[in-house]
C-alpha cells in the first residue's frame, strides 16, 4: 500500500455564514495565527475558570513557541481554516492532546470535536492504543462528551511559574 498524502479534510458545518472550515496539517507559518487562536480563546472562554494572573500566563505563549512545537517541539498540529484564516487548531506530541483551541465566536458549534477527532484519526494510524489529555477546568465536559475518562485534578505549568488546574484524563481509541 502506498503511503499518499491525504487531502484536506472538511470540517462539519460550523455556524451560519461562510464557507465550512477545512481541517489541514498546520505549518510553521501558521504559527502567528495559531498563538492567536490559543489567546483569544482562553481570553474568551477559559478566563472565567481562572484567576487573571493564569489567564496572562497561559495566553502568552508567543508564535515563536508554537513554531517550535512544531518542530523540534515534536508536535503534530491541524488547523482549521475558514476563507483562508485560521479559526481553531488542535495538537498531540505523541500519546497527548495538548491543544484543542477554537475563535471564541466558533465555539459549541463541532469545530473542536472534527480538530479533536482527526487528532484521534492520526494518533491511531500512528500507532497509539490510547490518548491522553491535561483537560482545563472548562474543557472537561467537551472532553467527557469525546469519550476521555477521568478525574484526577493535576496542576499544568505555565510561563513565568504560575500554573493551572486540570484534570487528567484519557481515551482509549479504536
Amino acid at each position: 500500500m502506498s503511503r499518499r498524502a491525504r487531502p484536506p479534510a472538511r470540517a462539519p458545518r460550523a455556524g451560519a455564514g461562510g464557507p465550512t472550515p477545512l481541517l489541514r496539517a498546520a505549518r510553521v507559518g501558521d504559527a502567528a495565527a495559531i498563538a492567536a487562536v490559543m489567546r483569544a480563546s482562553i481570553r474568551g472562554l477559559a478566563a472565567s475558570a481562572y484567576p487573571p494572573d493564569a489567564i496572562a500566563a497561559w495566553a502568552s505563549l508567543p508564535a515563536l513557541y508554537h513554531a517550535w512545537a512544531m518542530t523540534a517541539g515534536g508536535e503534530a498540529c491541524v488547523v482549521a481554516e475558514r476563507s483562508g484564516r485560521v479559526v481553531g487548531y488542535a495538537a498531540r506530541r505523541g500519546r497527548e492532546v495538548t491543544a484543542v483551541f477554537v475563535t471564541p465566536g466558533r465555539a459549541r458549534q463541532g469545530l473542536g470535536t472534527a480538530l479533536l477527532s482527526r487528532v484521534e484519526r492520526d494518533a491511531a494510524r500512528a500507532g497509539a492504543r490510547s490518548l491522553f489529555v491535561r483537560a482545563a477546568l472548562g474543557a472537561v465536559p467537551f472532553y467527557a462528551a469525546a469519550g476521555y475518562r477521568g478525574a484526577r485534578r493535576v496542576r499544568v505549568p505555565l510561563p513565568g511559574g504560575a500554573a493551572i488546574a486540570a484534570v487528567s484524563m484519557r481515551k482509549t481509541l479504536r
